[in-house]
């Protein structure tokens, strides 16, 4: 384990932090994803930060879009109106839930939605939700209603070809989804920086079934307060499959913690 680095060099090293910091990630340069990832850390570390798990959401998906503008440019198949993928298997994590729930709470006829397809969701296994789809309770008149907040997994969703996704979503093809050029590695290194700072913050880095758990925060007013105390509030929510198996990414992470923690 590396030694905690001294006031001064921590102070030095947040000073040259500012020029990377919610800017275009460059996913070959280690020094602007530690940046943005101890910004994160620090972010749900302060304790005087109101929602500050809510915050920490919003800047991983602005640091995403930010990163896929300036490194995607290639022609997206996606527009307003097509939402086939918007009845696939969604899992986010927990600041990106409370995120969302900050806007739904306020709408009962959506939030009504969201406890019908926790209900759905929940009779369906992870592995089952390709074939048997769950209308995502956001979507109204074949649009996100909530794109603003929407979480990045749905962020990250940009494809190159609406034929192939239509025999994926429509006739369960089962092929590769199309993403464009390089919206699967920025999804990785941003997925990453999150849940490096969240399991550096105490906190569960782990990815949970979206309706369900929106479900949960929705049917608390003090949901997020009672989640940064630490009350296991998303205890009986579904974890994504992915994230307990090892794997390139949590070896990314558990690198990122490493190299980042001594430095806070």
């Amino acid at each position: 384990m590396q030694e905690r680095l001294d006031r001064a060099k921590r102070r030095q090293l947040l000073k040259e932090d500012q020029a990377w910091i919610g800017k275009a990630v460059d996913l070959s340069d280690v020094r602007t994803i530690q940046a943005n990832t101890r910004h994160l850390t620090l972010m749900l570390l302060d304790t005087g930060i109101k929602r500050r798990a809510s915050k920490a959401a919003a800047f991983a998906s602005q640091l995403l879009d930010t990163t896929m503008s300036k490194h995607n440019p290639q022609p997206v198949a996606c527009s307003k109106g097509c939402d086939y993928c918007c009845k696939t298997y969604v899992s986010v994590t927990i600041p990106e839930i409370l995120r969302l729930a900050q806007s739904v709470r306020k709408q009962p006829e959506k939030s009504t939605r969201v406890g019908e397809a926790a209900t759905a969701s929940a009779a369906i296994p992870q592995g089952e939700r390709e074939v048997k789809r769950v209308v995502c309770p956001i979507l109204e008149d074949k649009a996100c209603s909530e794109y603003l907040v929407r979480p990045v997994a749905c962020r990250a969703v940009l494809s190159k070809s609406l034929e192939t996704c239509l025999r994926i979503f429509e006739q369960n093809s089962g092929e590769p989804f199309p993403f464009t050029d390089d919206t699967t590695d920025i999804r990785v290194y941003i997925v990453a920086m999150l849940q490096a700072s969240l399991m550096m913050s105490g906190l569960s880095p782990l990815h949970y079934e979206m309706n369900q758990a929106l479900a949960v925060a929705l049917a608390h007013e003090d949901a997020e307060d009672r989640w940064l105390a630490g009350e296991a509030l998303f205890a009986d929510v579904p974890v994504d499959e992915a994230d307990i198996k090892p794997s390139g990414l949590s070896a990314m992470i558990h690198a990122l913690v490493a190299n980042v923690r001594p430095t806070l």
